[in-house]
């Protein structure tokens, strides 16, 4: 398994915590290097970059309703499931997800070029 720095940096938004979020056109290969690396993903939202380390998870609506937070979780870790197993199963639910989340038809279009897709992950030996 790689190490935790082959994930794709260069293209990420990096948080004032040094979080981690991606544009839509680069999440997959960020899930993948995650992945990759031997981590399982627990779950991932999504962010409005709002400054340049700083982001709000309260994503505006088209039309004016309230702000919503967008998000999603994989399934927790099965029984007599191997580590690997693991991470390609969240990495796989997670890239599902993205797919299937809308946000960009539900925000203002003007607000859209700010979104990014954090992941929250974690290594075998944190769990």
């Amino acid at each position: 398994m790689s190490a935790l720095s082959e994930i794709p940096v260069e293209r990420a938004f990096v948080a004032s915590n040094g979080e981690l979020a991606w544009r839509r056109e680069d999440i997959n290969a960020a899930l993948t290097a995650i992945r990759d690396s031997g981590h399982a993903i627990l779950g991932g939202e999504v962010w409005l970059i709002i400054g340049e380390h700083s982001w709000d998870g309260l994503i505006p609506q088209r039309g004016g309703g309230p702000p919503g937070v967008w998000s999603w979780d994989t399934g927790s870790r099965l029984s007599g499931e191997s580590w690997r197993d693991y991470c390609d199963r969240t990495a796989a639910e997670s890239m599902q997800m993205v797919t299937s989340l809308s946000v960009e038809s539900e925000t203002p279009p003007e607000l859209i070029d700010r979104l990014r897709f954090n992941v929250t992950y974690v290594a075998e030996s944190k769990t």
